[in-house]
């Protein structure tokens, strides 16, 4: 009611009553408040956006994404880095789940997130200083053996220095890097990109790589023993570079894709023919297939077991192996390989064929007979496959050609002090889950060393496509990729074939997120709010509030909402009601109750009635005797 104006009598100003004058914003909403009639509250809660879900390092993609397109990149690279130490690696040679993930997707096309963070990567190797070196920790005397310099094993000591914690890598090879730099096309993935990260990690301090050094069982050399002993943690990240040989099958011309590649990443001289079979239907084939035109000038065909639709190659791949003239015999299986006296190899006899499973649910190649066919060829790339050798560990260590690991990559070990990680214990896989594992180790191996409990991260809350408001999202082409000409790129083997966005483009391709689950400060709950019950200091994600006094539960900011980081809660239902401070309301907050006074509300005209009859009885009895 308003008494704004009027004159109330002495005996009737009640606080409910009437109050003259009006009172203060502050005390109407103690006295009178709008929001008690309120089924239901909105209540900001974050969702895990579903790129960043998928992403094995659980990169924050949604919050680099938003200072990207703001032009804050050192923000957004100092967000990567939080997850990822090598930003400009992956966001060459990811195979970018992430993207398979995004909700964009179902709107148009998913966002170019790989591209973006190789921008934000390269613009952090352009930083005169690294801008996390200020604010690491000092180091605290314990330090760990790391066996491998790939991915997982630099990933696992980067983020032990975040912790404290020094680190030796040990590397079999004459320069670190692993798979990085032994398995990846240097087309793919330019020498100086993986040379810069590597500086950029060992500048950390407390980080110490020793190349030439194979771990094994000889008393002379480094053992596993002497690891065990003389540090404080274990982690092996052997990954997997050795090729699987076709059984029975010597020939001259005969090679391992996996032994290929290693030997031109580490720029080895290599021969290879004028043509060229490649048998394998991966990742690995196609790149065998591309280095080997790009090196012998030939041509180079990919025979696999697998149709052409079922090729294990990633898409974008595969239409740029098309592209370079590579050429492809799928539902094919190599039976013979014919050689000339000299054992060289001259033709391959392959067959038609087709991977079938049988009753236990294995896969097995099944060739149609009288189907044969000679193919001249003076080649054979062979990649069916990555093991690795572990003769060295003992036997409970290993099992299926695998190290053996509980769910938190710990081996089989009376210490518990030994952890492994990447493709040696799940097997072949991308390069960012090693990076993932190196992430997570590094993470228990402080735990075991603090004495602190292993426990899992709980299961996040994926934000849908569905539960966005997709209306305030305008469609908009996804930012192509820059490419190297095909004609071009073919000829060189350190031609890098995926170029990068420009400022413009990483900063237009970062608006098109939508930022799923997540506040991006758009102020919509702020504008349309009827009550204006939305409170906010700035513009800036997560930095609004709900005046529970005033918001009546019209749900108006939850319908309205872009990115679905707002949602309606019964007003009686909260999870933690102890940590819910509760608004006192002049009625009863729950359904059938809205005539029943709170107990403050009821104490205050209790007590202001009593005063007021206690001033009437104490002015009669002096009147009387005054009188």
């Amino acid at each position: 009611m308003s008494v704004r104006g009027t004159h109330v009598p002495e005996h009737l100003r009640l606080p409910i009553a009437g109050v003259t004058p009006p009172p203060t914003e502050k005390e109407g909403q103690r006295l009178f408040p709008t929001g008690n009639f309120r089924f239901f509250r909105p209540v900001y809660k974050d969702k895990m956006p579903p790129c960043n879900n998928a992403c094995p390092t659980g990169e924050q993609i949604q919050k680099y994404l938003d200072y990207v397109k703001h032009d804050r990149h050192l923000d957004g690279y100092l967000t990567i880095l939080e997850d990822n130490p090598m930003p400009s690696v992956t966001g060459r040679v990811c195979y970018h789940p992430c993207e398979t993930a995004c909700n964009r997707a179902a709107h148009d096309e998913p966002i170019g997130i790989r591209s973006v963070e190789r921008f934000l990567g390269d613009f952090g190797l352009a930083l005169e200083e690294n801008p996390i070196k200020k604010d690491l920790p000092p180091l605290n005397g314990k330090t760990v053996a790391i066996v491998g310099s790939g991915p997982g094993g630099l990933a696992c000591a980067y983020h032990l220095r975040r912790r404290g914690y020094s680190s030796v890598i040990f590397e079999a090879l004459d320069k670190p890097g692993g798979m990085l730099r032994a398995g990846i096309p240097a087309w793919h993935l330019p020498e100086e990109i993986l040379d810069s990260e590597i500086a950029k990690l060992e500048d950390l301090g407390g980080i110490e790589i020793r190349c030439g050094v194979r771990i094994g069982n000889d008393p002379d050399g480094v053992t596993l023993d002497h690891l065990r002993t003389s540090y404080d943690a274990v982690f092996l990240a052997l990954g997997q570079d050795v090729g699987r040989r076709l059984p029975g099958i010597e020939a001259r011309g005969v090679i391992g894709a996996m032994e290929f590649l290693r030997e031109t990443g580490l720029r080895r001289p290599v021969k290879i023919g004028k043509t060229v079979l490649v048998i394998g239907g991966g990742n690995t084939a196609s790149d065998a297939a591309r280095s080997a035109i790009r090196l012998g000038g030939g041509q180079s065909t990919i025979v696999s077991l697998e149709a052409e639709h079922e090729l294990l190659i990633q898409p974008e791949d595969l239409d740029q192996a098309r592209e370079e003239g590579v050429q492809f015999r799928p539902n094919r299986a190599l039976v013979k390989v014919v050689t000339d006296d000299e054992g060289n190899v001259t033709a391959a006899v392959l067959a038609q064929a087709q991977l079938t499973k049988d009753e236990n649910g294995g896969v097995t190649p099944q060739i149609t007979e009288g189907t044969e066919t000679e193919i001249p060829c003076d080649t054979i790339l062979v990649a069916i496959g990555q093991v690795q050798v572990l003769d060295w560990l003992p036997a409970h260590y290993t099992e299926r050609g695998l190290i053996r690991a509980d769910d938190f990559g710990r081996v089989p070990d009376e210490r518990g002090t030994v952890f492994v990680g990447g493709d040696v214990m799940r097997g072949p896989s991308m390069v960012v889950d090693a990076l993932g594992d190196g992430k997570r180790a590094a993470r228990d191996i402080d735990r075991v060393l603090t004495a602190a409990p292993l426990e899992h991260d709980p299961d996040p809350e994926v934000m849908p496509y569905e539960r966005l408001n997709t209306a305030y999202f305008r469609h908009a082409p996804r930012t192509e990729i820059p490419i190297t000409p095909a004609g071009t790129r073919s000829k060189s083997q350190v031609t890098e074939v995926t170029l990068a966005y420009s400022r413009e483009e990483a900063v237009a391709e970062a608006d098109r997120c939508m930022s799923c689950g997540v506040c991006n400060g758009c102020d919509n709950c702020y504008i349309v709010c009827p009550d204006v019950s939305v409170m906010r200091d700035t513009r800036e994600n997560g930095r609004y509030s709900i005046r529970t006094h005033y918001c009546k539960g019209c749900l108006v900011c939850v319908q309205e909402c872009p990115t679905g980081c707002l949602e309606k809660v019964p007003e009686m239902d909260f999870d933690e009601p102890d940590a819910v401070v509760r608004m006192e309301t002049a009625f009863a907050p729950y359904d059938g109750a809205h005539a029943e006074q709170a107990p403050f509300t009821r104490q205050l005209i209790e007590d202001a009635i009593a005063e007021y009859d206690s001033s009437r009885s104490i002015s009669t009895n002096g009147g009387g005797a005054s009188a």
